[in-house]
């Protein structure tokens, strides 16, 4: 379960990249034509916009549950760290 939930928020991540890169073209064509048809290009674009986030929002929602599932995150509360020694000079 664990490489599924893996694989899946690497793939929707990597298409919410994509998705922001041809965001960024059609913007950039937006701002180049200009006019009636740079407006339909920026509609366009908000378009692919909203389409992105859902999909970033969905890479992350799975990127959480995997780390939640697999155990392996940064945020937790055991004792994994290793303490100073007390006569260790780097404390002073």
């Amino acid at each position: 379960m664990k490489k599924t939930l893996t694989i899946c928020y690497g793939a929707l991540a990597f298409v919410a990249t994509l998705l922001a890169a041809v965001l960024a073209v059609v913007f950039l064509a937006a701002l180049a034509v200009g006019g009636s048809a740079g407006a339909a290009l920026s509609d366009l674009g908000a378009t692919i916009a909203d389409w992105s986030i859902l999909v970033a929002a969905f890479a992350v929602l799975l990127g959480l549950i995997s780390i939640y599932v697999s155990g392996e995150h940064a945020l937790t509360t055991r004792g994994d760290r290793r303490e100073p020694e007390p006569d260790d000079p780097s404390t002073t």
